[in-house]
C-alpha cells in the first residue's frame, strides 16, 4: 500500500513538474530617445512605410546566428514584444522626428497612413547575430516624393559588438543599429527633399 502510495505522489509530483514551463522573456527595438514637443507641426511630411522583413526574421522568436555561418536559432522563450518590421519603423520614425522637424518636415506616425509628401521604404535585408561576436544590420532605403517618382536610394550595412551571451544584449546591440541607420538617414534624406542629390 505505501508502495502505491509512493508511485501516485511521484506521478503527481512529475506531472506538476511538467505543467509549468519556462517563461518567456519578451523585447522591443528602443530608441532611447526622450519624448518630442512641437507647438505646431510643419506642412511637408514624411511616412515611413510598412518596412520589409525576410521570412526568416517574420517572426516571434528572437533569431541568432551560428558562428556567423548560414544555421540560425530561433528563441522559444526570448520573443520580439511587437513584429520586427514595426520595432524598426517605430524606432526609425522616434529617431527621425527631432531632426526633420528642424528642417519642416513632420514625421508621420505609424496610424497615420495618408501619403505624405515623401514617403521613405525600407527593406531590412538582415538584422541578427551571433552572441559574444556581432550583431549586423542590412537594409535597402528609397525615398520617394508625392509623384512616387524615386528621390534616392541606397544600401545601408552596419555591425555592432556583442560582448556576452544574453538576449538583453544581443537586442540591446539591434537596436543600436537601427538608431546609427536613422542617424544616417536623418542626415542623407534632408538634401533629397530638398531636390539636391548627395
Amino acid at each position: 500500500m505505501s508502495r502505491r502510495i509512493f508511485l501516485l505522489a511521484a506521478l503527481l509530483t512529475l506531472l506538476t513538474a511538467c505543467g509549468r514551463s519556462t517563461p518567456t522573456n519578451y523585447y522591443l527595438l528602443e530608441s532611447s530617445l526622450g519624448p518630442v514637443q512641437a507647438d505646431g507641426l510643419p506642412a511637408k511630411s514624411l511616412r515611413v512605410a510598412q518596412v520589409c522583413v525576410p521570412e526568416y526574421l517574420d517572426r516571434s522568436g528572437i533569431v541568432s546566428r551560428v558562428d556567423g555561418q548560414t544555421q540560425v536559432i530561433v528563441a522559444q522563450f526570448h520573443a520580439w514584444a511587437e513584429p520586427v518590421s514595426n520595432g524598426v519603423r517605430r524606432v526609425t520614425q522616434e529617431v527621425l522626428t527631432p531632426p526633420l522637424l528642424a528642417e519642416g518636415i513632420n514625421v508621420l506616425p505609424s496610424g497615420d497612413e495618408s501619403s505624405g509628401d515623401f514617403t521613405l521604404l525600407l527593406d531590412v535585408q538582415r538584422l541578427d547575430g551571433n552572441f559574444d561576436d556581432k550583431a549586423v544590420l542590412e537594409t535597402r532605403w528609397t525615398l520617394r516624393n508625392r509623384d512616387n517618382a524615386i528621390l534616392g536610394r541606397g544600401i545601408y550595412a552596419s555591425q555592432e559588438m556583442v560582448r556576452g551571451k544574453t538576449y538583453d544584449l544581443l537586442v540591446g546591440a539591434e537596436s543600436r543599429l537601427v538608431r546609427r541607420m536613422a542617424d544616417y538617414l536623418a542626415e542623407k534624406l534632408p538634401p533629397l527633399m530638398r531636390g539636391k542629390r548627395s
